[in-house]
């Protein structure tokens, strides 16, 4: 067990210790990206993820999860360096394709390794805190890149070789994780994709409360997610560029913080945790309203607040899903999930267009209030999953 963890931990640390991640943004837009064209590059990547769920739920099955995430990697390495040699729109079209591609890997592959893995070594009941554990160890890797923008004075092309090490680090802890032919070695016939949807939603539907815990699982990651677009924001605000990745740097260590002891609040009651995503919502509204660095405090509750949710959330969905069928869900949910990014991206697109990334953040907040309210109403002490 041992072993394990430090595989699944070193490698969702350096799987996001990217130092590229709080200027590749700001990269792209000096290259002649508008605000909505950098919006569609995330609608980009998630579309990579989604038309790539047929392929990727056939390599994972037959391949395995472990040696399936190493092509994930390679993509992920490919499409980082493209950006030097293509420095245009259609060489950040193609990598972030390909980034999403990798990120579809992950979230199949990954994922189910690690849950499968840790009930294989008898570790099923400390899910919840392996699970905030390794949140937190991704949330680390995400922090700790905040100080790319510190050290762009060295070059954006430093920046990214660093970044690749990074990615080649984190192979090596894929091949410590110990090989267990009974979780990763499986071998299924082809899927197809209206297929593999069919199937994961038939799934869903006959095993209790799996569809409802998952869609709110995905609502609450999905609809205030704006890691993506915290270096713009941060400009907009008033943030000088070296330091647009400290603002990351405090949004992602509070979202660290809620992952990290979300273990703690298992047991939570139903109505406290759905009036807690309300408040996430109203978090949202007040910072856009004051739309400042001295409000940034705001935006740090909620980071915390909605990572932690997220955290018990997904846990509660993993427990509910059936063994054997896994991969295929963990498809359906991977699918559904950048689906639900492109429409949040279209969002935050539309509110750049208006003007401010402001009118982003209120419209997502008012959705965080409304689903909060939804879930008191309609899916209270109704689907308690095991935990």
């Amino acid at each position: 067990m041992r072993r394990l963890l430090l595989g699944i931990y070193g490698f969702a640390f350096l799987n996001k210790f990217l130092l590229l991640t709080p200027v590749y943004t700001i990269f792209m837009q000096q290259n002649g990206l508008t605000d909505f064209q950098l919006s569609t590059m995330f609608i980009v990547s998630s579309l990579g993820t989604i038309l790539g769920q047929v392929p990727i739920t056939n390599i994972t099955n037959r391949l395995g999860q472990r040696w399936s995430m190493m092509i994930g990697q390679i993509l992920k390495t490919v499409a980082i360096l493209l950006w030097l040699v293509m420095p245009n729109y259609a060489g950040f079209f193609i990598g972030m394709f390909m980034w999403g591609i990798q990120a579809g890997f992950r979230g199949v592959a990954f994922e189910g390794l690690v849950y499968d893995s840790v009930a294989a070594y008898g570790g099923r009941a400390d899910y919840s805190r392996i699970l905030g554990r390794k949140s937190t160890y991704e949330s680390i890797g995400v922090a700790l890149s905040a100080f790319g923008s510190l050290l762009m004075f060295m070059g954006y092309t430093w920046v990214t070789w660093a970044s690749v090490v990074a990615i080649l680090l984190s192979m090596v802890c894929l091949l410590i994780i110990p090989y267990n032919p009974t979780v990763s070695g499986r071998t299924t016939a082809t899927v197809h994709m209206i297929k593999l949807l069919k199937t994961g939603v038939k799934i869903c539907l006959r095993t209790p409360c799996l569809m409802s815990v998952m869609m709110m699982t995905l609502l609450v990651i999905n609809i205030p997610f704006l890691d993506d677009f915290l270096s713009p924001i941060g400009l907009q605000i008033g943030v000088p560029t070296e330091y647009v990745g400290l603002m990351s740097l405090f949004l992602l260590g509070c979202a660290t913080l809620g992952q990290r002891f979300a273990y703690k609040f298992s047991k939570i009651s139903d109505t406290f945790l759905y009036v807690l995503i309300g408040f996430v919502g109203v978090a949202f509204v007040l910072f856009g309203i004051e739309y400042n660095v001295n409000a940034l405090w705001l935006m740090g509750i909620a980071y915390m607040l909605f990572y932690g949710i997220y955290t018990l959330l997904y846990s509660r969905f993993q427990h509910i899903i059936p063994s054997r069928n896994r991969s295929i869900v963990l498809s359906l949910y991977t699918t559904i999930n950048y689906i639900l990014y492109m429409i949040v991206c279209d969002i935050v697109g539309l509110g750049a267009t208006l003007g401010s990334w402001r009118y982003s953040i209120f419209i997502l907040g008012g959705l965080m209030v409304v689903l909060g309210g939804y879930a008191l109403l309609f899916m209270r002490n109704r689907c308690v999953a095991p935990r």
